[in-house]
This record gives C-alpha cells, sequence and structure tokens, in this order.
C-alpha cells in the first residue's frame, strides 16, 4: 500500500467519524422534539380533577379543639379537607423519603424506576419494586383506576404526566395527602389525625408522621389500629430516618380505634351537622368538654332518680354570659333511650315557662318607676275582667314587700304590677328578646305572666343572661363562627340589677374555689297541670336552665319547680362552681351603677324612716324609683290619760304616734295568718265629729261586683247582685248607690244582695264610706235568658 491509497484511507475514516455523530444527532433531535410536542400537546387535553367533586366529610369540635363527632362523606369514608400548609412538614419529609425521594426532579414518572421494576418483574425476581410516584399514586386514587395490568398502568402514567403538566408539586402533595388511604374507610391524613391521635394533621408529632407514612402502601395490613404489618414497617421507616441499627428500639405510641370516635353534645352537634349527606368543613362550637360531660352525667342521674316516680327527662342548658356562647347544653336525660325519646332536643322544644317570667315584669316596673325592692305590694284575691287568678299555695299573704314577692313567686302582685306596665308591657319586651310569641297580645292578656305562652329554654337563657348583662341583649352563640350582632338594650342596667339582685336568696350559695361564696339568683316555674318544672338564673359569669319533665307532656305532682327542678340547678351549679374560678359579676358593677342603698320603713317601705320603729336596706335608683308615701303609717293625736284619739292637741295632755292602717281586707289576711293589726283608737267623746273628716285615707276599693263582667239576675226569683266593698281600718259602715238610686248599707267586706229592676244595662255603682271617700265603677247587668 502506498502513502498515497494510506492517506486516502485515513481521510475517509476521518471523514466517517464526523459524519456518524450527526447521523445519532438527527434522531435524538427528533426524539426530543416530539417529547417537546406531546409535553405541549399535553397542555392542551383537559386534565382530571384533583379534588373537585371530592366529598368530604364534616367535624363538629369542642372549644379546645377536641372532636365531638366526625361526620362520614356522602361514600361513607371519613375523609376531612386539609390544605398542605395545615399538614405537619415532617409528614412531607416521611412521605418523601419512603414514597418518592426524586419527586421534585421527575415530571411525574420516574424513568428508571419504571425500568428497574419492569427489569425485576420480567427477571423474576422474588421481590416486586413499586414504581408509582406520588404523582401517579394520585392519578390512581382520584380516578380509580385498577394498575395491576399493563394497560390500567399505561393509563395511570398518562394520568399522571397530564396532572403534572397542570398541577404544581405543591397542589399534587395537597390532593395526595387528601385521598391517600389509612386502613379501613380512612382517607386522607387529616381524618387519620384526628382518629387515631385525637389532634390536627399540623399538631402531629415526628413519630406519628412517620408511623402515619407507611400505611398508605398497604392499608389492611399497615392499618395503625389492628394492621399485622403496621408496627414493623413503622420501626424500619423509624430506623431509616434516625440512622440507627437493626436493633435499636423504637419508642411506642399510643393509638386510638376508630371504634372508640367521641359523639360529645349529641343534640347540639347534631342541629349543627344535620343527620343527612352535607357539604364537608369544620364546626367549631363552644363547648366546654368537662362542662359538657357535667351537664350530661347529672342529668342523666337526675332522670334515674325521678324514674320511678314517672319523671323520665330533663334538659339543660349553660351560657357564659358575657360572650353569649353555649358552654354546655344536653337535650334529654339520654340520647339513645328511645323509651324517652331522647334524640329530641328539649332546649330547643317550647313549653310554658311558670313563673319563670316574673323577674322580668318586675324589671320592667322598677324601669318605668312603679317600685323599688322594698315597695309594698298586695297580695290579696283582685279579679281582672272575670280572670280570677290564685297563687300556687291556693291563700294570699296580704301586703309584703317586692323582692319578697318576686322571691315567693305570688301571683297577684306580679298580675297587678303587669296591669300597670305601659304598652307593649311584657308582650312587647319578650318579642323584642327574640322570643317567638305565636299570637298577639290580646291572646295571652295578663295570664302572659303566669307562663300563659310558651317559650323554649334557649330563649329564657337569653333573657336571663341580658339581667346579667345589665340590660343588653344578643342571641346565643353556638359555634367561634356564629356572628356577634350589636347588642340590643332593653332595659337600663340599673332595672337590669336590682331586679337580678332581687332573686338573691340566702339559703342558695355556691361555694366557690378558695372558699368564697358565691350568691345564687334564679327563680323557679311549675306549669298548669304540672307538666314542666323550670330553674332559671345565674351565678358568676354563667347563666344556667334547667327543665325537668316528660316529653309526652304527662303530668306528675311532683312536677314543681322548687322540688323537681332547684335540686338538679344547685348540683349543675357546684359542679361549675368546683371546676372554674367565679366571681360575682353583679357586686363588681355596682359601684358604677346609678344606683344607691337606702334605709325604709321595714312594714310600708317607706322612705320617711322617722315614722317606724324597724328598717330595712333597699337598693334604689335615683331619679326613677319612688319617692311617694304608702299611706300606711298615719300620725295620730293620743290622749295621754284615756288613749283615746284626741281632735286638738293638749297641752301636756296628747303624743303623737304613728298607727299602721290596712284596709278590711289586708286585715282579715293578716288575721289569717295569724297575725293582729289593730284598729285605731276611738275618739274622745268630744271629738266624735271629727271621724267624719276621713283623715286623708284611701277611698273603699270595690270587691263585687267585679270590672269588666256582665251580670245576668233572674228578677225576683234570685237572691241578687252582690255587693262589697274592702275599705281603710276605721271605717264602719259602707253606703251604696246605683247612680243616685240608694241600694243600701254594709260593713266593711260584708256582702248586700241587690235585686236590680228587670233590663238595667250599664250602671254606674258608688261605694261611700262613713268617712266621706267614695268609688265608682261601671257594671252591666241583663237579665237572664
Amino acid at each position: 500500500m502506498n502513502i498515497g491509497t494510506a492517506l486516502f484511507r485515513r481521510a475517509t475514516h476521518a471523514a466517517a467519524m464526523i459524519r456518524r455523530p450527526r447521523r445519532c444527532l438527527l434522531p435524538a433531535l427528533a426524539g426530543l422534539a416530539v417529547l417537546l410536542l406531546a409535553y405541549a400537546a399535553l397542555g392542551l387535553v383537559t386534565p382530571p380533577p384533583l379534588l373537585e367533586g371530592v366529598p368530604f366529610g364534616r367535624v363538629a369540635l369542642d372549644a379546645e379543639g377536641g372532636i365531638l363527632r366526625l361526620r362520614l362523606a356522602e361514600d361513607g369514608r371519613y375523609r376531612l379537607r386539609v390544605g398542605l400548609d395545615a399538614v405537619a412538614p415532617e409528614a412531607v419529609r416521611a412521605l418523601l423519603h419512603y414514597e418518592d425521594r426524586y419527586f421534585f426532579l421527575h415530571p411525574g414518572v420516574n424513568p428508571f424506576s419504571l425500568l428497574r421494576a419492569a427489569a425485576q418483574t420480567w427477571l423474576g425476581g422474588s421481590r416486586r419494586l413499586g414504581a408509582s410516584t406520588i404523582s401517579m399514586q394520585v392519578a390512581r386514587l382520584r380516578l380509580g383506576l385498577r394498575t395491576a395490568s399493563l394497560s390500567g398502568k399505561l393509563r395511570q402514567i398518562w394520568a399522571a404526566l397530564l396532572l403534572e403538566r397542570h398541577h404544581t408539586k405543591q397542589e399534587l402533595l395537597e390532593a395526595y395527602f387528601n385521598l391517600a388511604p389509612y386502613g379501613g374507610n380512612i382517607e386522607g391524613i387529616e381524618a387519620a389525625a384526628r382518629i387515631y391521635f385525637g389532634k390536627t394533621a399540623a399538631r402531629l408529632s415526628e413519630l406519628e408522621c412517620h408511623a402515619l407514612a407507611v400505611v398508605p402502601q398497604n392499608p389492611v395490613r399497615r392499618a395503625p389500629a389492628g394492621g399485622t404489618e403496621f408496627q414493623a414497617a413503622r420501626a424500619r421507616l423509624e430506623r431509616e430516618l434516625s440512622g440507627s441499627g437493626p436493633e435499636a428500639l423504637v419508642p411506642p405510641l399510643r393509638v386510638r380505634s376508630p371504634a372508640r370516635l367521641p359523639f360529645g353534645a349529641p343534640h347540639l352537634v347534631t342541629e349543627l351537622l344535620g343527620d343527612g349527606p352535607g357539604g364537608g368543613g369544620t364546626v367549631q362550637t363552644c363547648i366546654a368538654p368537662g362542662l359538657q360531660r357535667l351537664l350530661e352525667e347529672t342529668l342523666a342521674v337526675h332522670a334515674a332518680r325521678g324514674y320511678r316516680y314517672g319523671i323520665t327527662n330533663a334538659a339543660a342548658i349553660l351560657v357564659h354570659a358575657p360572650t353569649m356562647q353555649v358552654r354546655a347544653l344536653a337535650g334529654s336525660a339520654d340520647f339513645f333511650s328511645a323509651a324517652i325519646s331522647g334524640q329530641v332536643d328539649g332546649t330547643r322544644a317550647r313549653r310554658s315557662p311558670g313563673s319563670t317570667l316574673k323577674p322580668f315584669i318586675y324589671a320592667l316596673a322598677l324601669e318605668e318607676g312603679l317600685i323599688h325592692p322594698m315597695t309594698l305590694l298586695n297580695d290579696s284575691p283582685r279579679s281582672f275582667g272575670g280572670y280570677d287568678p290564685e297563687n300556687f299555695d291556693k291563700g294570699f299573704r296580704g301586703p309584703l314587700p317586692a323582692r319578697e314577692a318576686l322571691r315567693s313567686s305570688r301571683n297577684l302582685p306580679a298580675i297587678t304590677l303587669a296591669e300597670q306596665l305601659r304598652r307593649p308591657g311584657l308582650y312587647g319586651f319578650l318579642r323584642k328578646a327574640g322570643v317567638r310569641l305565636a299570637q298577639g297580645p290580646e291572646h295571652y292578656g295578663l295570664a302572659l305572666v303566669l307562663g300563659g305562652a310558651e317559650v323554649s329554654p334557649r330563649e329564657l337563657a337569653g333573657l336571663y343572661a341580658m339581667l346579667l348583662n345589665q340590660g343588653l341583649w344578643q342571641p346565643l352563640r353556638l359555634t367561634s363562627d356564629d356572628r356577634r350582632e350589636p347588642p340590643r338594650r332593653l332595659l337600663s342596667p340599673e332595672a337590669a340589677h336590682v331586679a337580678l339582685r332581687m332573686l338573691e336568696r340566702e339559703d342558695l350559695v355556691l361555694a366557690g374555689m378558695g372558699g368564697t361564696a358565691l350568691p345564687v339568683r334564679c327563680k323557679t316555674g311549675t306549669s298548669n297541670g304540672f307538666r314542666d318544672a323550670w330553674t332559671a338564673g345565674s351565678f358568676g359569669a354563667y347563666v344556667l336552665v334547667v327543665w325537668v319533665g316528660n316529653f309526652d307532656n304527662s303530668a306528675d305532682p311532683r312536677l314543681v319547680g322548687a322540688e323537681a327542678a332547684l335540686p338538679l340547678f344547685m348540683e349543675i351549679g357546684r359542679g361549675v362552681a368546683a371546676r372554674q374560678p367565679l366571681r360575682d359579676r353583679l357586686r363588681d358593677a355596682e359601684r358604677e351603677l346609678n344606683i344607691v342603698t337606702l334605709q325604709v320603713c321595714a312594714a310600708t317601705g317607706d322612705l320617711d324612716i322617722s315614722r317606724c320603729a324597724d328598717t330595712a336596706e333597699t337598693l334604689f335608683i335615683p331619679g326613677v324609683s319612688p319617692t311617694r308615701d304608702s299611706g300606711v303609717l298615719r300620725p295620730l293625736l293620743i290622749d295621754r290619760a284615756t288613749g283615746l284619739r284626741a281632735c286638738d292637741e293638749a297641752s301636756g295632755g296628747t303624743t303623737t304616734v304613728y298607727w299602721e292602717f290596712w284596709s278590711t281586707e289586708q286585715r282579715r289576711i293578716f288575721a289569717q295568718a295569724g297575725i293582729h293589726k289593730p284598729l285605731p283608737p276611738e275618739w274622745l267623746p268630744e271629738c266624735r265629729g271629727a271621724d267624719r273628716r276621713g283623715n286623708g285615707g284611701k277611698p273603699p276599693r270595690i270587691l263585687l261586683p267585679k270590672k269588666h263582667v256582665t251580670y245576668h239576675h233572674a228578677g225576683a226569683r234570685g237572691r241578687g247582685i252582690p255587693l262589697q266593698a274592702s275599705t281603710e281600718a276605721d271605717v264602719k259602715r259602707v253606703h251604696w248607690f246605683a247612680g243616685a238610686h240608694y241600694l243600701g248599707v254594709s260593713a266593711p267586706d260584708e256582702i248586700l244582695f241587690w235585686r236590680p229592676p228587670v233590663g238595667q244595662g250599664r250602671v254606674e255603682l258608688v261605694a261611700v264610706d262613713d268617712k266621706g271617700r267614695s268609688v265608682r265603677q261601671v257594671c252591666r247587668i241583663e237579665p237572664l235568658p
């Protein structure tokens, strides 16, 4: 071979070497172009949705963040929506380490892992290697793909690439944490964290994060509660992450069984979450778990005691007045008892409240200047347009201070005050306080004072919280998301304060923390027919309303507020005081209000204490509370020698004393109670004409015939129409007239029968006592049909 030939061959070989990379580069470039076009084409294809349309359950939490109830999603899974920012960072690190270490480097598919898994499968290896990336797992979980076959695996790869093309890595991680299976019907790390560990995914510890990371690979065998491979898989990952040897001990981990999911505050949670399917989300209630347990346990024990007597049920609601948050609520004594209709929420049921509305009559009367706590009110028989109310004990106690009338729940003083209130009175007040009254004021009349309308325990709680909040009303707050409405003023701070103070009783005191005595201010109530027993009131910053009875509305004579409900109220109150540091908010606020403490006459409530021997303290609202004299204590000029009444002062021979002047009706009631009220002394002989001057006393009060009542008479065949009057103690005779026609004379409280002429119609009766004081009353008299 000559030199020329050799040089030619070398040149030819060099040219070939130059052309070969060009031939290899073209296919590579073409392949790259195809990939780029395919990637661009992925952007034109509609991706499968990540979480749109995925049903999520709802969770109700207590005020401390603990689960009250976890409700299933529509597909029967425990699944709660969670954002990636609400997942513990260690959970993300453990997942990436265990499932997909190159997650942030690959486009949805890791080709090296695919080739390795394929080779292992084709070569018949003893251990199958997984090749699914997190993106591929999201595609499988979201689309429900079966990936055991080649066609299924290819669909999974395509979907993963598509998801990666349209979503960020963070969005894919978030989808995984919402869809991954964690054993049984538990899906998503938020549901798993709450069920297994009783906390949110954000609060998971490192050990808990590592434990949950191994579950989705085999959620049946690795279920945290009962999975046979859970502990082994968890131990392997724990050692890997810690870099310890195979013999290193793994700290134990406490896991809660899904069978022990909480079912707290069932009535309230059922109301908030509903029974049927619905959207996902978290409901944060205001329930304090310790107080809720106290309420439920106390009601159950109380109902068990009464069950043998036929009293089967009870309900209660506890409200923190400053925030209006419902801290505990139990609608029945046992939610799971069908025998007592336990799933009915008694705190929403509308029932007759008995006397629990009376404090608001007194509060309105305080605001309108009709009374102060020691104002004398008359507890004696009265007719209100044919309505003849009685007291619970069927008796009457005569004159007594307003605060005693309220504490003793006397009906006649409350109704008398209600009749004097400016419109719209109690009816309008209740409407402003959110009480639903189905009828107009004419329908209820004065019976509204005694429980003639139905209210719910929740409405009562709002009313009593208004008193504690110085007359400002706001709706109850069941959840932390409930918007706080601007407060609505229903009473002046002073009227609300004094009304609540009037409910204090020396025998109702709680022992607070540190041994302090905490006053209880409450009112009992008994519905007509003994179907409902109530106690509503406050202590510290809390308002408590309890109801005792039967949901079938059956009556029982033991259903009396003071006997069936008050002990339950006090038992719950003692439990709250033992768990909460409580202060008397009323006494703290009293110094800042327009309220003073005055000494008044104990017997009459008069401000002029120079007339009486015994005095008592009362709260007084300057410029509002009444200053008028009761007229009971009157000065008498007494002759020292005879003890008789004198008409003129004699030098050194007379003295002035103050005498109690009670009406004949009041004296009769005092006498029935064993209290003797002596009549004023007779006049001296030379002063006989002086007793006709009347001494400035009160005119008679006509008891019969009753106001606004039409009387029917039988003419000469019947006894006639009864005429009766109550008079001052010094009156001996009452003269009766029908217009100008004289009818006759009677003694005080004596009944005079009058036979009116046929067809009398409208008649004006006049009663004149022997002191010249008179009263007129119109009545209507018709003949019998």
